[in-house]
């Protein structure tokens, strides 16, 4: 929060880091990629102007993240209209009720993504290949260098889906060659707002993703589909200010003890 490091800064670099992404989507899932951005990005942008003039606050650069995600995640068969719906929900109830990006409880795309899988159930979504998973594995290095991305969250997510996985009885090299999986744990799970923000808190709260990742995915709707990650991320983000709770509990009472 100071000197140019301040929401907007970061915006911008989570922006940058999910750009290879938008290519590669676009090769993998065609020209429907950047329709939906567009119409995302529309609705987004308009609940954002309503919202943020009451409050006399500029414009967020997130609007183009959230619909980023929506354009990588809204695959398959969805009709324009359910992304309006979808994206005007999760926007509104995800993000502006609690003050705008950066007090937000949950991910606002998760939250439109996981209202247009409630509320369209026969829409097939389909995932997304390498291409977009090595891409995303590009933006995550930048998010990991300019300390955007938790290096713990990172490393604790994939512990978790690893061993999970295994514990399935599934092969756990599998879900990183599926491209929405990947890009649903770097800036879904990886979230620096909806996260854990404690140091142990967010290596209980990517074990718990990458774990519900896994769970989701094996047993329901299949590990390539992005609805697990998608669902992991909303529930796991639930849990995140309980799991930093407890971490400053454990934290005060280990320093309480040391100070007797």
């Amino acid at each position: 929060m100071r000197g140019v490091w301040h929401r907007d800064t970061v915006s911008w670099i989570i922006v940058s880091a999910m750009l290879p992404v938008v290519v590669a989507a676009s090769l993998d899932l065609g020209l429907a990629t950047m329709q939906r951005f567009g119409v995302a990005l529309a609705v987004i942008s308009f609940w954002q102007g309503v919202f943020l003039f009451t409050r006399a606050q500029p414009l967020s650069p997130i609007a183009l993240v959230t619909a980023f995600a929506v354009a990588v995640l809204a695959s398959g068969t969805t009709e324009m209209w359910q992304i309006v719906l979808a994206a005007s929900f999760g926007t509104v109830m995800g993000e502006q009720i609690f003050g705008g990006w950066g007090r937000n409880v949950v991910n606002a795309g998760a939250v439109t993504l996981a209202f247009l899988y409630f509320a369209f159930p026969e829409v097939l979504h389909t995932g997304t290949g390498p291409l977009v998973a090595v891409a995303a594995g590009f933006g995550a290095l930048l998010l990991l260098v300019m300390g955007v991305l938790s290096w713990r969250i990172a490393v604790a997510a994939t512990m978790g889906l690893v061993l999970a996985t295994f514990a399935l009885g599934q092969d756990p090299a599998a879900p990183f060659l599926e491209g929405s999986l990947v890009f649903g744990l770097v800036f879904l799970i990886g979230d620096p707002v909806a996260s854990a923000s404690t140091r142990m808190g967010r290596w209980a709260y990517g074990a718990l993703a990458g774990a519900l990742v896994a769970i989701f995915g094996w047993a329901d709707a299949g590990i390539d589909a992005p609805q697990a990650v998608v669902f992991a991320t909303l529930l796991a983000s639930l849990f995140a200010p309980l799991l930093d709770a407890a971490a400053v509990a454990v934290a005060t009472r280990k320093w309480r003890g040391g100070h007797a």
